[in-house]
């Protein structure tokens, strides 16, 4: 099901009790693990980096993921957003306590990139373009792992061209803004890794804010969601 304006009103909790093993690997698969209420999952990374995620626990239970392989492809353009602060000397600093405020057009594929470049906005880097041809991709991973209660089982298994990394937000209820604005700032709290290399452990903790600040993926973003008959949301965000 896409959703493009109205979403219906729920309180925010997210489902699936299990925890999910996260993996990552030379072909870039990644699995979700545990999240918390309105949460973030496992994250896992493939390509040449081959880190492994884990579980990532958020507020009201629930789990969403992220995983990443593959190359990176060319750079694009896209919405910007706010957040960072400049120095005397004009150069941005960037703000890894960022916490913009959400955008609300109705439009929440359009809102969904936009909120991922607020967050790059606020550690200065560069927007990323609404890949627009691979929204329904996106829809299609978000409808396939709500159906097998797994994030990343549509990214994993490649029913589509979903790009070269996944972040995921699984069985938020709540309006599709909500999970737009409290999913997504919960990704970029992770922070950035304390070294150059993150893999285990360390990707566990910091995955969804590497993928969504990566510069790896430079060609554009797609969002994608699906709402279940119990009005449990699921959201894509995969990254070219």
């Amino acid at each position: 099901m896409r959703l493009v304006t109205r979403w219906s009103s729920l309180v925010w909790a997210v489902a699936a009790a299990a925890a999910m093993q996260a993996c990552g690997s030379n072909h870039g698969s990644g699995m979700g693990g545990d999240g918390g209420n309105v949460g973030t999952s496992s994250v896992a990374s493939g390509g040449s980096d081959g880190a492994e995620g884990g579980t990532s626990g958020l507020a009201s239970g629930g789990k969403s993921g992220a995983a990443n392989g593959g190359t990176a492809s060319g750079g694009g353009l896209g919405d910007g957003g706010s957040g960072g602060s400049s120095a005397s000397s004009g150069a941005c600093v960037p703000d890894y306590g960022c916490k913009p405020k959400s955008p609300n057009t109705g439009d929440v594929y359009a809102d969904c990139v936009a909120r991922v470049n607020q967050f790059r906005a606020c550690v200065c880097l560069p927007p990323l373009a609404r890949w627009s041809a691979g929204e329904a991709c996106a829809d299609q991973d978000a409808k396939y792992d709500a159906g097998q209660n797994s994030a990343h089982a549509g990214f994993t298994a490649r029913i589509c061209s979903a790009g070269n990394a996944q972040d995921e937000c699984p069985a938020w209820s709540g309006s599709g803004e909500t999970v737009i604005d409290g999913c997504l700032q919960m990704m970029f709290n992770e922070g950035p890794p304390p070294t150059s290399t993150c893999t285990g452990q360390c990707y566990t903790d910091h995955g969804h804010y590497i993928n969504m600040t990566g510069t790896k993926y430079k060609s554009g973003v797609a969002c994608g969601f699906y709402t279940m008959p119990s009005g449990a949301i699921w959201a894509a965000q995969n990254f070219l």
